[in-house]
């Protein structure tokens, strides 16, 4: 037993310290790599954006959570084509996380896209769905995505994110 024990321990010692798995740094999770965070001027301060959340990311109709799941049903474990829709939804943004690794994914219901401001997105109904990456509230902001995580959500989405003003204003979010 002995003999076993100081084998074990010369092949220690012969183990260079950098393949060590003891001193490896911890694998790179979801936004953890700060330097390689996604450059990202915030917003204009213009009079939509006054006592409001701007969110950074993609709109998109409601049924595109839909569509979505059920293209990609082979990805997912016992599907049923018979899934409610709000299941669809939250299946999706599932979906989204998996593939990017992006923790930070939500969907925020937003009125205007800060590159038009003038252009109200649904008049009817005063607002879009947005798959949003990050916002303007500063937690938010500095755990953004990395690059590799916006480049797969480009693909993804087929078109650049960009910013957009929340539907509601601060007092929706006061306790």
């Amino acid at each position: 037993m002995s003999q076993m024990q100081s084998l074990g321990q010369a092949m220690q010692t012969l183990t260079p310290p950098s393949s060590s798995p003891r001193v490896q740094p911890p694998p790179q999770t979801a936004n953890t790599a700060h330097s390689e965070m996604v450059p990202l001027p915030l917003p204009p301060c213009i009079s939509i954006t006054k006592g409001r959340r701007c969110f950074y990311g993609f709109d998109v109709p409601k049924e595109w959570f839909i569509n979505y799941f059920d293209q990609n049903h082979h990805r997912i474990r016992n599907y049923d084509p018979n899934t409610g829709a709000f299941t669809k939804w939250y299946m999706t943004m599932i979906l989204l996380e998996n593939l990017t690794r992006c923790r930070n994914l939500s969907v925020e219901s937003v009125t205007y896209k800060i590159s038009d401001p003038t252009t109200l997105f649904d008049p009817e109904k005063g607002y879009v769905y947005l798959v949003s990456m990050c916002s303007t509230m500063r937690n938010s902001y500095y755990r953004r995505p990395n690059q590799r995580q916006v480049n797969i959500l480009k693909d993804i989405f087929g078109r650049e994110p960009e910013w957009y003003v929340d539907f509601h204003d601060a007092s929706f979010y006061e306790d």
